[in-house]
């Protein structure tokens, strides 16, 4: 063996041991963390009703049909604007014209519909005068129905609001698996909402003023209504926030 091929074994050596060790350190930052999961969940008053307003026409003529919908129709807007709605607050959600045979007439029959929806401001006043209008204008073939909803401004401050409690409960399920095991939180590494990484903390939050829709119709009536008696359906909304902590000894 060659005098020079003893201090490269030696080298060999000496960077071996460097690496494990390099690894086992690396090994050990990796362990050294906490990932705890918090979830909120809030009960939320719907801010927008929805309307739909169907009517259907049947008639053995199908040009017949098409006029008397449309008379219904134009019947039908009229009394909306009567309350306030705008044509741009009325949609047209279907308009369809379907036939078939009736075999007890021996004749072909026509049936026309058309959908309308009417999205406004939740206001029981504002319900109330739209239930009264229809009942009053003796409407023929028509069914209405309505269901609340969230508008999209509340459903974001809601669910900042949200982010932000499932935060400090992930935070606190975090201090108790850290207590338990005699270690301290260092900081936080990572946060991630339903799976999507997010560069977000507690206090970096910031609040979003909710100012509901200003739509027409919104105005004063003088109907009593029977809305004013029971609270509509709350919706329940939640979040789920994962976070990583580095802890030490």
């Amino acid at each position: 063996m060659s005098n020079n091929s003893f201090p490269l074994r030696i080298t060999l050596i000496l960077t071996a041991l460097a690496l494990f060790n390099f690894n086992a350190v690396s090994q050990n930052k990796k362990l050294a963390e906490i990932t705890a999961e918090g979830s909120s969940r809030l009960k939320v008053k719907p801010d927008i009703v929805t309307f739909t307003l169907t009517i259907d026409k049947t008639d053995t003529i199908e040009k017949n049909v098409i006029k008397i919908l449309n008379e219904e129709i134009q019947s039908l807007s009229q009394s909306l604007e009567r309350l306030g709605f705008q044509n741009k607050s009325i949609k047209i959600s279907d308009y369809r014209i379907s036939s078939s045979f009736d075999d007890d007439d021996k004749q072909k029959k026509y049936t026309a519909t058309n959908i309308l929806k009417v999205e406004f401001k939740l206001d029981n006043k504002v319900i109330d005068a739209l239930y009264n209008e229809i009942q009053t204008s003796n409407f023929k073939d028509l069914d209405l129905t309505y269901e609340t909803g969230i508008s999209d401004s509340l459903e974001k401050a809601t669910r900042v609001l949200l982010v932000q409690l499932a935060i400090e409960d992930a935070k606190a399920n975090a201090m108790n698996i850290s207590k338990s095991l005699e270690l301290s939180i260092t900081k936080v590494k990572q946060v991630y909402k339903e799976n999507t990484r997010i560069q977000v903390l507690a206090n970096e939050i910031s609040f979003v003023k909710f100012t509901p829709p200003k739509i027409a119709g919104d105005t004063d009536f003088s109907y009593k209504s029977s809305f004013d008696k029971f609270q509509v359906e709350e919706t329940e909304l939640e979040e789920k926030i994962t976070v990583v902590y580095e802890v030490s000894n």
